[in-house]
C-alpha cells in the first residue's frame, strides 16, 4: 500500500493500459478518477473492480482530453470528490494507421490534440493544484515510437516524441514545487486495440522483441505505481522504456494492412 490516501487521475482508463493502471494504483491505496470518453461500460467495470477488490473509492468522469473545457471539468470533478490531486497519469491516446501520403489534417490534429496537447492542458491544470498542496507526481504514458520510427504512424510518432521532451521540460520547471514528472515508453502490449489493428497479433511482433513475448498490461501498471511512490522520490525527467528490449525498433512492413483498413 505504497500510495495509501493518495488521489489519482488516470486518463483513458476504461480499458487497456489505462484500466490496468487505475486498478494497480487502487490496489496500492489510491482513490482513483476513471476518465473515459466513449466506453462507459468499460469504465464501470474498472470502478466495480476497484470497489470489490480494494477499500478505495473510484468515480467516473466523462471528458474529451483533447478539449480544454473538458479537461477543466475533469479537474473540477476530482477536487469536488476528493479535495486534492496527488497523481496524474496521462494515458489517453490514439493511433491511426495510415501511409504518410494519406494522412489528412484531421488525422494529424486529432492525434496531436489527444496524445500531446492533452498532456500540456491537464498537467498545467493538475499541476497548479499539486503546487498548492506542495507536491505531486505526473506520469506520461509514451511509446517506443518516441525513440524510433514506426511504419504508417507518422502523427503518432510525432506526438510521442513530443511527449518525451514535454516530460523533461516540465520536470525541470515543476521540480521547485516538488512535482515529479516522468514517462513510461511502452513496447507492444497485449490489448484489444492491437488485436483489432493486426489480425496476426501478436505473432507478427514477437520476432522483433528480444524477450520473446509481447507485454502485459501489468508490465506497465507496476512501473507506473513505482514512479508514483516515495520509492521513486529522486527520479524525475526520465523516459523509462518498458518494452522487452524492443527500443531500437525495426519496423515491419505494415503498409499493406494499414491501407486495407
Amino acid at each position: 500500500m505504497k500510495l495509501q490516501g493518495k488521489t489519482a487521475i488516470v486518463t483513458g482508463s476504461s480499458k487497456g493500459i489505462g484500466a490496468g493502471i487505475a486498478k494497480e494504483l487502487a490496489l496500492e491505496g489510491c482513490n482513483v478518477v476513471i476518465n473515459y470518453f466513449s466506453d462507459k461500460e468499460g469504465a464501470e467495470r474498472v470502478k466495480d473492480f476497484i470497489e470489490n477488490n480494494t477499500k478505495q473509492k473510484a468515480i467516473l468522469v466523462r471528458s474529451d482530453v483533447s478539449s480544454f473545457k473538458d479537461c477543466k471539468i475533469l479537474i473540477e470533478e476530482t477536487i469536488k470528490a476528493f479535495g486534492n490531486i496527488d497523481i496524474l497519469v496521462n494515458n489517453a491516446g490514439i493511433a491511426i494507421w495510415k501511409p504518410f501520403f494519406e494522412i489528412t489534417e484531421e488525422i494529424w490534429d486529432k492525434t496531436i490534440d489527444t496524445n500531446l496537447k492533452s498532456v500540456y492542458m491537464l498537467s498545467q491544470l493538475a499541476g497548479k493544484k499539486m503546487a498548492e498542496n506542495k507536491g505531486g507526481v505526473i506520469v506520461n504514458i509514451s511509446s517506443i515510437a518516441s525513440h524510433g520510427a514506426m511504419d504508417c504512424l507518422v502523427p503518432y510518432c510525432a506526438s510521442k516524441g513530443g511527449m518525451t521532451l514535454i516530460t523533461k521540460a516540465m520536470a525541470v520547471e515543476l521540480a521547485p514545487y516538488n512535482i515529479r514528472v516522468n514517462a513510461i515508453s511502452s513496447g507492444t502490449i497485449d490489448i484489444e486495440r492491437n488485436r483489432k489493428t493486426d489480425p496476426n497479433y501478436p505473432d507478427d511482433w514477437i520476432p522483433y522483441i528480444p524477450l520473446g513475448r509481447v507485454g502485459k498490461v501489468e508490465d506497465i501498471a507496476k512501473p507506473v505505481a513505482f514512479l508514483c511512490s516515495d520509492d521513486a522520490s529522486y527520479i524525475t525527467g526520465q523516459n523509462i522504456f518498458v518494452c522487452g528490449g524492443e527500443v531500437d525498433y525495426v519496423p515491419m512492413p505494415r503498409s499493406d494492412f494499414a491501407r486495407a483498413k
